[in-house]
């Protein structure tokens, strides 16, 4: 009776941890829109389909109050703490670059000097890894839970929107390269000696080329635009040989132009047809990898890095911004239709964020009587040398300073024999006496004390003990800086982001698929949430650096 019974209980247990796998996704797919803010999902919704943002809000779950909880908000940071779950503190991503106190230099976050470019069709002497990464990502632990089983891919326009998704782990990362190849897609010698066989014949398509044959006009007649500013107006940058910035986009006269400067096959990243090249190569990944075919959970990362540069270059208000949305949609819409089609509906679950936001362009606000100016770094870096010379002598005081990071001349300060948290709290004293500067906190500030609410909090999640600078700023709403110091607030073209505002920390954040409930949510999360969520998903362990906590509504 009693052997009965336990056999019973075994069954039981058996059938509830076959009931458990059966409920994990085939894949996992991650969607980062770069630089899309939140209200871009509604601002636009009357004309997007039924079947890409509408179908994730209408059958998915929707966190309305999502937010990143550090400075700076930028692409590399963005991409590593989604990935990470956790912040630029822990996982040492502080920015797309930033200054090394050992080499005296710039460095980015994904260049290695160690690995080549796989794919490229002349030789290169720059290469690109994870290996600045502090901490391993959620991809990675999935790599790790399976015993390495699980396949993890991550596709990009951009290197970093492809490599820092995947983790140290990804089988591959591939990206948009139009320095060399005629917009092949490559990767990287960390990853393979060679492309696989079905990248290489995606690449002999030469679809970069193909699609900058033709020109980009509005999806919809330019007048019904009612959500932009006019086609023709001061706020956006006029590229390619074009005395405007205003539709149509003749791609055979622009490429000329950037041929001239060896980046013919960049266009294609300031234009809608960036999207689509990548959404046919994130299809072609998934089918040819045969992602999400058995019982271990895939995962693949989708970066769409077009956004980001319309930003840049027209900004938010323009309709070039709104038409790459209305298209990005379509391309959504094509991605979850391939979905269904190959790994099944109901068989995989995604989540579509943004890696920052974007302020209106500075020049926009300020003519529509909204806060807005220049922090202008060349301009304070002169001030500020100056009142370190006269206090302790002509010297060269300053190592770096590149925007929100001041580097100070350590070695120098220790052989004045000064201290050096005194030096660091004198410039942050005398930062705080500029207009435009609104906080300064020195490292010694951030090593030393526990910031709960507010910038300073920000600052301190964004503060990496080893890499960042020994004071760190914030400057007020609608600031943009600027290192020329000749610049006048009308020659501003385009947006930017980085700052702890809203307009740059609110971002979407969607989930969709398998096991994900229908509903939304106004609590205020974050995007370092996403991986423990998911690490909770799939019942793996959370990325190593964790500091995110798991989206309970996702399991009610």
């Amino acid at each position: 009776m009693i052997r009965i019974l336990a056999i019973a209980i075994l069954l039981v247990l058996n059938g509830s941890l076959l009931q458990s796998q059966s409920d994990k996704p085939k894949l996992i797919v991650g969607i980062v829109v770069d630089q899309m803010r939140f209200d871009h999902l509604y601002k636009y919704q009357d004309r997007f389909s039924n079947g890409g943002f509408k179908r994730l809000i209408r059958e998915g779950f929707n966190y309305k109050n999502t937010h990143f909880n550090y400075i700076p908000t930028v692409t590399a940071a963005g991409h590593a703490s989604i990935y990470s779950g956790t912040t630029p503190s822990v996982h040492g991503i502080i920015g797309n670059t930033w200054y090394e106190r050992s080499s005296k230099q710039i460095i980015t976050n994904i260049g290695d000097a160690n690995e080549l470019i796989v794919g490229t069709d002349k030789l290169n002497s720059y290469g690109a890894s994870p290996r600045n990464l502090l901490t391993s990502t959620i991809t990675d632990q999935l790599r790790l839970g399976t015993n390495f089983r699980a396949k993890v891919i991550s596709v990009s326009l951009k290197d970093r929107g492809a490599i820092l998704p995947g983790g140290h782990t990804a089988n591959a990362a591939y990206w948009h390269d139009w320095k060399a190849s005629p917009g092949y897609f490559v990767s990287s010698s960390y990853y393979m000696e060679e492309l696989p066989d079905w990248v290489t014949r995606f690449n002999k398509q030469e679809k970069s080329n193909s699609y900058l044959t033709d020109s980009w006009s509005t999806l919809y007649p330019i007048d019904s635009y009612k959500m932009s500013a006019p086609d023709d107006n001061n706020y956006e940058r006029a590229i390619g040989g074009k005395t405007s910035a205003t539709f149509p986009y003749d791609y055979k006269s622009m490429r000329e132009r950037f041929k001239e400067i060896g980046a013919e096959f960049q266009l294609i990243w300031v234009s809608p047809a960036g999207n689509s090249l990548l959404t046919e190569f994130a299809i072609e990944t998934i089918k040819s990898e045969k992602l999400g075919t058995d019982d271990i959970t895939d995962f693949i990362n989708i970066s769409y890095s077009v956004p980001d540069v319309i930003g840049h270059t027209y900004g938010p208000q323009s309709i070039e911004f709104e038409d790459v949305m209305l298209r990005l949609d379509r391309d959504i819409e094509n991605l979850l239709k391939s979905l269904d089609a190959t790994v099944g509906t109901g068989n995989y679950s995604l989540f579509l964020t943004s890696d920052h936001g974007s302020v209106p362009v500075a020049s926009y606000l300020a003519d529509n009587q909204l806060p807005a100016g220049i922090a202008n770094i060349k301009k304070y870096e002169i001030a500020l040398m100056g009142y370190l010379n006269s206090k302790y002598g002509t010297n060269q005081w300053i190592e770096n300073f590149d925007g929100e990071s001041v580097y100070l001349n350590q070695d120098l300060i220790k052989q004045k024999k000064l201290s050096l948290s005194s030096v660091q709290r004198e410039v942050a004293d005398f930062m705080i006496t500029l207009e435009e500067v609104t906080g300064a906190l020195t490292a010694s500030d951030l090593q030393t004390q526990s910031y709960s609410y507010g910038m300073n909090q920000m600052l301190q999640n964004g503060y990496h003990t080893k890499r960042s600078g020994d004071v760190i700023l914030v400057f007020k709403p609608g600031y943009v800086q600027k290192l020329d110091p000749k610049i006048t607030m009308q020659k501003i073209k385009g947006t930017t982001h980085g700052s702890g505002y809203a307009y740059d920390t609110h971002v979407p954040l969607l989930w969709f698929g398998k096991s994900i409930p229908k509903g939304q949510s106004l609590r205020k999360v974050s995007v370092i949430d996403i991986a423990p969520s998911i690490a909770q998903m799939l019942n793996i362990q959370y990325p190593f650096g964790t500091t995110g906590e798991p989206l309970i509504e996702l399991f009610d």
